[in-house]
C-alpha cells in the first residue's frame, strides 16, 4: 500500500498487518485520519468490510467524513454515504453511519456497543476501536471484536490513556509483557514532532515552520493540557484514584532474579506473614539484605492451609533463612498464631496489629522501599495486582484509611501485606503519631469472614 504523504508513525501503523494491533498515542497526531485512509484502501480493493466504533456519535460521524474525503481524493468511488440502523436483535437497533464503496464493501461507524459487532467478522473484515480507553464496557467490546480473528479478520485498537486502571491500560501492559500476542505501537507527542507533525501542520495551515515556532507550539499545547499533559501527550496513564503504589514504581522494582531461593546469599533476612485460614491467602515473603537493597528470596502462597501446616512452613523458612525478625499479622485469628510462633521462636516474632497506627507504618515502609528502588520483586502478575490493589482514602478527621480493592486479586491484597510486614520488620519498630490512625473496614470484614459467613456483610455498607 502506498504511504506517500503520511508521516512515518502513520505509515508504520497502517502497514502493520498483525491480527491484533494496538497503539497508545498522544492526542492531535492524526492517527484516526490515517486509519480512515487505510480503511478506504482496504474496502475499495474488496478485501473486506470495516466496522468502526468509538465512544460518541460525533467521533463516528467525523470518521465517516474522513473516509468520504479519502474516497474522493483517491477516486475509488464511494457510492453512498449516510445514516442507517443496524439490526442487533433489539427493538431499536444501533444507529450508525455507513459508506458503500464501488467494490461492494462497506465502512460502518457506530458508537461503542459489544452487540455492534454481532454477525460481523467474515474473512478480511476489520474491527476498529478508536479512543478505546473511553468507550463503555471496553472488556465486552474487545471480547466481541476478537471474534473477527476466528475467520482471519483483524482488530485495530487506538487510544490515548484514561487512567492506569482502565481496561485499555491493562491491554497495553499485557501486550508489552507478552501476555497477549499482537503488535503494540507507542507514539508520544515528542516522537510525532520528531517525525514531522508540526511541519505538516504548517504545510496545511500555510504557516512558516521554524524550530522556535515548533517549540512554542508544543509549550502552548502542554500548558493547555496542564497536569493532564503526561497522560494526554506522553502516553503515561494517570495513577488510579488513591492508589497507594503506582504501576510505575511496582514495575520498576521487578527483577528476573527475584523470588529464587537458590540465590540466597546467607545475608540478613526478614520474614513477613499475612495469616489466613480459609477464605483469603496465607502468604509469607522472605527478604534478604544485599547492600542497601532487599531482595525477594522466597514468596510462599497457600489457600485453605491448616494451622499445623502453617507452623511447619514457618519452621522450614526459619531453618533455611534464620530471619532476624518474623513479622506476623496479629489481627483476628492471628492472635493465636503469634502466641504459638513466639513460643517456638521467641522474641524474633513480632505480632503486628493491622488496624492501628502500625498498619500505616508498614505500608509506608513498603512504599518508601519501592520509591527508593531498594526492593526487588518477582515479575508476576499476581504480585503486581496485590501491590496495586491497596487504596488510601481520607478517613474521619485527619485519619488515613487504607482499603483493598480486591476485584483484580486472587485474595485480599494478601501479598501486599506480607511484603509490608517484611519491610516494616526490616525498618525496625516504629509507631506513628495518633492522627495517623488507620481504619481498614474491608479488611476487618474479611477477617470476620474467616470465622463466619455473616462477617463480610457486617461491614458491607461501610466499605
Amino acid at each position: 500500500m502506498s504511504t506517500r504523504g503520511l508521516l512515518p508513525y502513520q505509515a508504520r501503523w497502517i502497514q502493520d498487518d498483525a491480527g491484533l494491533a494496538v497503539i497508545e498515542k498522544s492526542r492531535r497526531i492524526g492517527l484516526s485520519w490515517s486509519e480512515a485512509y487505510e480503511d478506504v484502501m482496504h474496502t475499495s480493493q474488496g478485501l473486506g468490510d470495516v466496522y468502526y466504533q468509538s465512544y460518541n456519535k460525533d467521533m463516528t460521524r467525523g470518521f465517516i467524513s474522513d473516509c468520504a474525503e479519502w474516497a474522493r481524493v483517491l477516486q475509488v468511488g464511494a457510492e453512498a454515504v449516510g445514516e442507517t440502523i443496524l439490526d442487533d436483535g433489539s427493538d431499536d437497533g444501533i444507529q450508525a453511519f455507513r459508506m458503500r464503496l464501488a467494490s461492494g464493501k462497506h465502512i460502518t461507524a457506530m458508537t461503542s456497543a459489544p452487540r455492534g459487532f454481532r454477525s460481523a467478522g467474515r474473512p478480511g473484515d476489520k474491527a476498529v476501536i478508536d479512543e478505546a480507553a473511553f468507550v463503555d464496557d471496553l472488556d465486552e467490546v474487545l471480547k466481541a471484536a476478537m471474534a473477527f480473528r476466528v475467520w482471519g479478520g483483524t482488530v485495530r485498537i487506538m487510544s490515548t490513556h484514561n487512567g492506569e486502571a482502565s481496561p485499555f491500560a491493562a491491554l497495553v501492559r499485557d501486550m508489552r509483557e507478552g501476555v497477549r500476542p499482537g503488535s503494540l505501537h507507542t507514539v508520544t507527542l515528542r516522537q510525532a514532532l520528531s517525525e514531522g507533525l508540526y511541519r505538516r501542520i504548517c504545510e496545511v495551515s500555510g504557516q512558516r515552520w521554524s524550530a522556535d515556532a515548533e517549540a512554542q507550539w508544543e509549550a502552548d499545547l502542554r500548558a493547555e493540557y496542564g497536569t493532564s499533559a503526561a497522560e494526554e501527550l506522553d502516553c503515561i496513564p494517570a495513577a488510579g484514584s488513591g492508589a497507594w503504589l503506582s504501576w510505575e514504581i511496582i514495575r520498576a522494582a521487578e527483577d528476573a532474579a527475584a523470588g529464587f531461593p537458590d540465590l540466597y546469599k546467607d545475608g540478613a533476612t526478614w520474614l513477613g506473614i499475612d495469616v489466613a485460614r480459609r477464605v483469603n491467602l496465607w502468604v509469607a515473603v522472605v527478604l534478604e539484605q544485599v547492600g542497601d537493597v532487599l531482595w525477594t528470596r522466597e514468596l510462599v502462597v497457600h489457600q485453605n492451609i491448616p494451622f499445623t501446616d502453617q507452623y511447619d512452613e514457618v519452621g522450614r523458612l526459619d531453618r533455611t533463612y534464620r530471619p532476624t525478625r518474623i513479622a506476623v499479622d496479629q489481627g483476628g485469628m492471628g492472635e493465636a498464631v503469634v502466641e504459638e510462633l513466639q513460643r517456638r521462636y521467641g522474641s524474633r516474632v513480632e505480632g503486628v496489629l493491622l488496624n492501628g497506627p502500625r498498619r500505616l507504618d508498614v505500608a509506608t515502609a513498603l512504599r518508601e522501599r519501592l520509591e527508593d528502588r531498594r526492593l526487588r520483586l518477582p515479575a508476576e502478575q499476581a504480585v503486581r495486582n496485590d501491590l496495586h490493589a491497596v487504596r488510601a482514602e481520607k478517613g474521619p478527621g485527619d485519619t488515613t484509611r487504607l482499603r483493598a480493592d480486591a476485584k483484580d486479586t486472587d485474595g485480599h491484597a494478601d501479598r501486599f501485606w506480607a511484603y509490608a510486614l517484611a519491610c516494616g520488620a526490616a525498618a525496625g519498630p516504629q509507631s506513628g503519631p495518633p492522627e495517623h490512625e488507620v481504619v481498614v473496614a474491608s479488611d476487618l470484614a474479611a477477617g470476620l469472614d474467616e470465622f463466619s459467613p455473616r462477617g463480610a456483610g457486617i461491614f458491607a455498607g461501610y466499605v
